[in-house]
């Protein structure tokens, strides 16, 4: 068969499937509410116009069935051909009542199977919005309906009477997590995905655009690139933003309405993350700066075979692993994106939620996805959530398995508790680089995270004041209470009606601020980190040579020390 050059890759996929007779129900999903180039090239049609255009081509009758909105045809013939062949069907079951066209799901089926399911027939039945007919969900919670319709969707993906007719059936729905995971695991009905449009088909679209009162403010190849991650819908919807406004299209434009679109796409799952700092304000940790800024030289030299799939930092709280992971993004320059809570308490709805997420990650590419606080989101065993979490869990593995993402994608995730994450999940392969975090080890290491924590904070010192003094009173002290220390001295200057922070000012912080006392709980989480590291050279001294057996039996103590702080 040769290819037709004015279909795209997944509709190639689809004609071929079912040509090759690997089936006769299908189900759509991915991007499908997308404009697609119409099957005559004459224009952009939404996906039902677009199969339409497509089966009309082969079959005599096509229909289009969603709950709201009931049938709908092509044309008038198609209509006319539906309504014949469902009369003739009567007849031959010896029932002689008027043919209706039903809205309510559980009797459209009905009507549905009788065409599918008569081998005189030629006909292809679109079911669109699928999620609302066989949603997901618990067979004990679902109605009556709603069990009718998912054993209908099932009974004919084994009938034979569909499978050796010339009919075919397409369920479409945006994300298969919410169609019920007896119709998506049906080896019979085979799932065609529709990502987003790749470089090729921007092109191709962008220059469909009319460009009349638009101007871009990069080559329009430039702009293609920049467009990664969005559908064809939203990037006519800039150029028509654009024309409306009279404001040209700049890199700046194009990555705002960027970021608020997949937000929107999205839905509050994840923010992303527009780092203002870079290595130069991040103090000591000279060790991991180096290992990280190895990893982002080898971002941006495209050797994607040297950098990690993921990357864990591990440590106690107040370590700086969320501060350093966003001025590696800057560094590195990728697009960073932080997943917001994407848990919810319905069945199925985590689930859809995670893939929506990896969904855009993948479209996007050269992306930084932050996982912060990972022991929570993605705690393996998690009690009560009726195996959510194993599923979550399973899902990331899936794809932090997938090769072609090494270099394009980089999950890079924080937990201070790393022994509650799954063993697997952790493995070299997905993780590749294990960065272990930990308390400054001497005061010339903390002078370093003092004088850049005043440059961070933009705060402005007396001529003559020395931080040399703070740097060594402040032994044990985590990069957060350093911190805190300095904006409480800044708090002592401005009660005092001074912009500028006194040496006085500095000694009257510290002697006020108390730093954790929970000593036994970051030695815990202190020897996770040492467990967890990727290589002795990212340890400090005194734990370099540390046998692995006396790692092990400290966090044996400390864990019945703990007790059920740790369970």
């Amino acid at each position: 068969m040769r290819p037709d050059p004015l279909l795209p890759a997944w509709a190639m996929e689809l004609k071929q499937r079912y040509l090759a007779g690997e089936a006769s129900m299908f189900l759509l999903h991915g991007n499908v509410r997308d404009l697609y180039p119409d099957p005559s090239g004459s224009a952009y049609v939404n996906l039902k116009g677009f199969l339409d255009r497509l089966l009309s081509r082969t079959k005599d009758i096509v229909v289009y069935y969603n709950c709201s909105g009931g049938f709908a045809f092509p044309s008038d013939r198609h209509r006319e051909r539906f309504m014949t062949a469902l009369a003739a069907r009567s007849m031959l079951d010896g029932r002689a009542e008027p043919v209706v066209l039903p809205r309510a799901p559980s009797e459209a089926l009905v009507a549905i199977e009788r065409l599918v399911t008569d081998p005189a027939q030629r006909a292809a039945v679109v079911i669109d919005y699928t999620e609302t007919i066989a949603p997901m969900g618990d067979l004990a919670f679902m109605n009556d309906s709603d069990k009718a319709n998912l054993v209908a969707l099932q009974r004919w993906a084994h009938d034979p009477a569909l499978l050796n007719s010339d009919n075919l059936v397409i369920l479409v729905a945006e994300n298969p997590s919410d169609v019920h995971r007896r119709v998506v695991s049906n080896p019979q009905i085979a799932s065609v995905s529709i990502p987003l449009p790749d470089l090729e088909e921007r092109r191709s679209f962008v220059g469909s655009l009319p460009t009349r009162g638009v101007s871009l403010e990069m080559s329009e190849h430039s702009f293609c690139e920049i467009t990664a991650g969005l559908s064809a819908f939203q990037i006519r919807g800039i150029f028509r933003q654009a024309r409306q406004s009279g404001q040209p299209i700049g890199f700046q434009t194009v990555s705002a309405r960027k970021k608020v679109i997949v937000e929107q796409e999205c839905h509050g799952l994840v923010e992303f993350v527009e780092p203002s700092h870079d290595f130069s304000f991040v103090g000591g940790m000279d060790r991991i700066k180096g290992d990280l800024l190895q990893v982002a030289a080898a971002i941006k030299e495209g050797r994607r075979n040297r950098v990690p799939m993921g990357i864990i930092f591990v440590g106690p709280m107040g370590t700086g692993k969320t501060y350093v992971a966003e001025a590696f993004a800057r560094e590195s320059g990728l697009t960073c994106i932080k997943f917001k809570n994407f848990r919810e308490k319905w069945v199925g709805s985590t689930e859809g939620n995670l893939e929506r997420i990896l969904h855009v990650v993948d479209a996007l590419g050269y992306v930084l996805l932050i996982i912060d606080e990972a022991d929570r989101s993605l705690s393996a065993g998690r009690e009560g959530d009726g195996g959510t979490s194993g599923r979550v869990v399973a899902r990331l593995k899936e794809f932090m398995s997938d090769t072609s993402h090494r270099g394009r994608v980089v999950i890079l995730m924080m937990s201070n508790r790393p022994d509650k994450l799954d063993t697997d999940l952790k493995r070299p392969g997905r993780f590749d680089l294990k960065i272990p975090f930990f308390f400054p080890e001497n005061a010339s290491e903390r002078l370093l995270i003092l004088e850049a924590l005043v440059r961070k904070n933009s705060l402005v010192m007396e001529e003559g004041v020395d931080l040399e003094p703070l740097a060594k009173g402040t032994r044990g002290y985590s990069g957060a209470e350093l911190e805190a220390v300095l904006l409480a001295a800044s708090r002592v200057a401005w009660q005092n009606e001074r912009e500028e922070l006194a040496q006085g000012d500095l000694l009257e912080a510290l002697e006020d601020v108390i730093p954790s006392r929970d000593e036994r709980m970051l030695e815990f989480m202190e020897m996770l980190a040492v467990f967890e590291a990727s290589a002795r050279r990212m340890l400090p001294a005194e734990y370099q040579k540390m046998e692995s057996r006396k790692v092990l039996a400290r966090l044996d103590s400390l864990r019945a020390a703990l007790g059920a702080r740790v369970a």
